[in-house]
């Protein structure tokens, strides 16, 4: 006769969630998967200015930067406080003629919409502000909790979205063409960049930033983790 679990084990069918992940995590830490075609490799250390990319797919695996997880979660909070600017501050005065008039991002897209280009103004939301927005909360949500030394709930599928937000957020596109139209109305009328398009080039700069990091060092993270709970 043997005694009866406290507890059921961590690899159980049904065990709660994240115990699941961490104890998966837990039993190869030492392996890295490929995010595009699941290949298995093994996981090396990587130097400085090095990139390791799947032998079979040839996606990106990881880079060997010095950024570590507490380093990115600062950008992480920085990126969120300069959206929060980036949308609440004007993005271009214009004054034409003595008559000044100001938008920010939401205002800019709504008149997009109001002018009869509801695609465009659907685009411009979901590259310049939702994606870009999703991209630095699941930031957040990932390294706040890998900092604490907790795998958080659902790491994997948070990790999955992160990596279909990197794809979509384009608010370098965004700053590019803002930039253009300025230059553009600037020969109509005197067109002044604001505060908030100086916020979205920080942004573009710390979202750049964090994605040339690549997710190695929060998969690597949640093993080491996994590896100790």
């Amino acid at each position: 006769m043997t005694e009866p679990l406290s507890s059921p084990p961590a690899y159980a069918p049904h065990a709660p969630a994240a115990a699941r992940t961490s104890a998966a995590l837990a039993a190869r830490p030492d392996l890295v998967v490929c995010h595009e075609c699941d290949a298995v490799h093994e996981r090396i250390t990587l130097a400085r200015g090095t990139v390791a990319r799947c032998q079979r797919c040839n996606a990106l695996l990881g880079r060997g930067h010095v950024i570590g997880t507490e380093k990115l979660l600062a950008f992480a909070i920085a990126s969120l406080l300069l959206i929060l600017i980036g949308n609440s501050a004007p993005i271009v005065t214009l004054d034409f003629q003595g008559v000044v008039s100001q938008a920010t991002l939401p205002q800019a897209i709504e008149a997009t919409w109001t002018a009869g280009q509801p695609f465009i103004a659907v685009l411009t939301a979901a590259t310049a502000l939702v994606f870009p927005l999703v991209f630095t909360l699941l930031r957040l949500y990932l390294l706040g909790s890998l900092v604490r030394g907790i795998v958080p709930r659902g790491f994997v599928p948070a990790m999955h979205m992160l990596v279909f937000v990197t794809r979509w957020g384009m608010p370098e596109v965004f700053m590019l063409g803002t930039l253009v139209a300025v230059v553009r109305c600037a020969s109509l009328t005197s067109a002044t960049p604001g505060i908030g398009l100086f916020a979205y080039g920080a942004v573009t700069l710390l979202i750049t930033a964090i994605t040339a990091a690549g997710t190695h060092t929060l998969w690597k993270r949640s093993g080491e983790i996994g590896g100790i709970a």
